[in-house]
């Protein structure tokens, strides 16, 4: 069990069901300072890798493995994992189907200090799976989010209040449990000025993508044969793995949206406008078929 998870183990040892309940019906009334860093602490003890975005108020982990447990922290027990997905029995010997064996989940985070003071506490979590010769995670939505998440993102929302509960003062009214999409910010398309509209909107939800850290809506985004490096061979999935492992080059890709402009026949875009720049990052949009993808996102040489 990683470093993670031993600490996780034990925040969800304290989790009582009435710190979850006075957590999600609090605020807190102290500086911003104050809530924001105690959110950032208790984060960072459980899921050591994250970024920390204090401008806006945000904190967003990286994807960390859950590993199998008999615990209803974690997974369910092996047999409900194997009659949920209509698997087979456990191959003898192994202790769990054999397609399981190698499937792998992941959970992460984004948490959000919100509004004015007193200051509310927003926790999204989020679960993905990985199966073998894919090149990233898929995310669980609806239906297939995990039964653990809950449990996980309950002990994050319980230890973060009993860091800062001398500040917390009860909210008049209790809003209805947060969805994931609740946390999802929303860039307006209109941001993007000089590019036609379908492509706006195109590079609003690939900033909000990038964001999040939501790899599976930017896989959607790319064109099967992006450019990536001018050394490399083209390809999303190359492209992918390339990005997740330098996240720098995800926060240069958001900085290029900073100014872009369309060229002279309205099916490609460049961000920033212009020829390439020694040094200097650019990412191209190119209209294909009826819609735009990201055609290479590349460092000048």
């Amino acid at each position: 069990m990683t470093l993670a998870l031993a600490a996780l183990a034990v925040g969800c040892g304290g989790a009582t069901k009435r710190d979850v309940k006075a957590a999600k019906r609090s605020l807190y009334d102290t500086d911003f300072a104050v809530v924001y860093s105690a959110a950032l602490e208790v984060t960072r003890d459980l899921y050591p890798q994250l970024d920390d975005l204090p401008g806006t108020g945000m904190i967003k982990t990286a994807w960390h493995q859950v590993q199998y447990a008999n615990t209803q922290d974690d997974l369910a027990n092996q047999r409900t994992i194997a009659q949920g997905q209509g698997l087979a029995p456990a191959v003898s010997g192994t202790g769990m189907p054999t397609r399981l064996a190698y499937k792998r989940y992941f959970i992460r985070f984004d948490v959000a200090v919100t509004g004015g003071r007193p200051w509310r506490l927003k926790i999204v979590g989020h679960a993905a799976e990985w199966d073998p010769g894919n090149a990233q995670p898929t995310e669980l939505h609806g239906p297939t989010r995990p039964h653990w998440l809950e449990g996980r993102t309950d002990a994050l929302t319980a230890a973060i209040y009993r860091r800062i509960k001398q500040y917390a003062v009860p909210m008049k009214e209790v809003p209805a449990d947060d969805k994931p999409e609740d946390a999802l910010p929303k860039t307006d398309p209109k941001l993007f000025k000089g590019v036609p509209p379908a492509a706006a909107e195109r590079l609003a939800k690939l900033k909000d993508s990038i964001v999040l850290r939501d790899y599976t809506a930017l896989r959607a985004q790319l064109a099967d044969d992006v450019v990536w490096s001018l050394g490399g061979a083209p390809g999303a999935d190359t492209a992918m793995v390339m990005w997740q492992a330098d996240p720098e080059a995800l926060d240069a890709l958001v900085r290029t949206m900073e100014s872009c402009a369309a060229a002279a026949d309205g099916k490609r875009v460049s961000c920033p406008a212009g020829e390439p720049v020694t040094g200097a990052w650019q990412l191209v949009l190119e209209l294909r078929g009826k819609d735009w993808k990201v055609a290479s996102f590349l460092k000048g040489e």
